[in-house]
C-alpha cells in the first residue's frame, strides 16, 4: 500500500449492520494492508460503546461522527459549514435587502407597498429585507458544496438504525482496492470521494 499521508486523501466509507459485520470489516482492511490510524469507526447511541470497543480491540480510531462520518472528506461541507453557508447568505441578502428597501421608498413614483407616507421607508427595509434574506438564504446553501450528510446519507441511515461507520483515508491508487474489500466484507453502500472532489 502507498503511505496515504504523501498523497492526497481520498476517503472511503460504508456501514455494517452491527458489531460483528463491523469487525470482520476491520480484519479486511488490515489484511489489505490499510494501517489503523488510516481507520476510523463511529456510531451513535447506545451503539458508541460497540465502535469504541472495536476501536480499542484493532487499534483503530473510534473518532468518526455517527451523525455525519464524511466530516471533513474534501469538496463536502459538514453540516456545520452548511448552515453557516445558508447563514452567511442570508446575512448578506439582508443587508443588500435593506439598503435597497430604504433607497426606494424615497425613489418618487415607486409605490412599494399602500402605506401612509411617513412609514414607506420602515416598510420598504422590512419588505426587502425579508425577501432578499430568503433569497440570500437560498443561494448560500445553493452555492455551497454538497453537505456531507446528505453525500452519506445511506450510511446515515444505517447509522441511525444501530449501524456502525467505518471511514477510511487512503491515497487514490488503493481506494478501490479498498471499497471492493469493505463491500466483500459484508459493507453497506461503500463509497469514496476523491482528492479535490465537488459532489453535486
Amino acid at each position: 500500500m502507498h503511505d496515504p499521508f504523501l498523497a492526497p486523501r481520498t476517503f472511503v466509507a460504508c456501514a455494517f449492520k452491527d458489531r460483528d459485520s463491523a469487525a470482520g470489516g476491520l480484519q479486511s482492511l488490515l489484511a489489505l494492508g490499510v494501517t489503523p490510524p488510516q481507520i476510523g469507526i463511529g456510531a451513535i447511541g447506545a451503539y458508541r460503546s460497540d465502535a469504541e470497543a472495536l476501536g480499542t480491540q484493532f487499534g483503530v480510531r473510534s473518532d468518526v461522527d455517527g451523525e455525519d462520518p464524511l466530516a471533513g472528506a474534501p469538496g463536502l461541507a459538514s453540516a456545520a459549514e452548511s448552515a453557516a453557508s445558508i447563514n452567511h447568505g442570508a446575512l448578506i441578502g439582508g443587508a443588500i435587502g435593506a439598503f435597497a428597501g430604504v433607497v426606494l421608498s424615497f425613489v418618487p413614483g415607486v409605490p412599494i407597498v399602500s402605506i401612509e407616507p411617513h412609514y414607506r421607508a420602515l416598510a420598504g427595509v422590512f419588505l426587502f429585507f425579508i425577501l432578499a434574506a430568503l433569497a440570500g438564504a437560498t443561494l448560500g446553501g445553493a452555492f455551497a458544496p454538497q453537505r456531507s450528510t446528505h453525500a452519506a446519507f445511506r450510511i446515515v441511515d444505517e447509522i441511525e438504525h444501530g449501524g456502525l461507520a467505518v471511514v477510511v483515508t487512503v491515497d487514490a491508487a488503493n481506494a478501490q482496492a479498498v471499497q471492493e474489500a469493505l463491500t466483500a466484507a459484508s459493507g453497506l453502500h461503500a463509497m469514496s470521494i476523491p482528492p479535490a472532489a465537488r459532489v453535486g
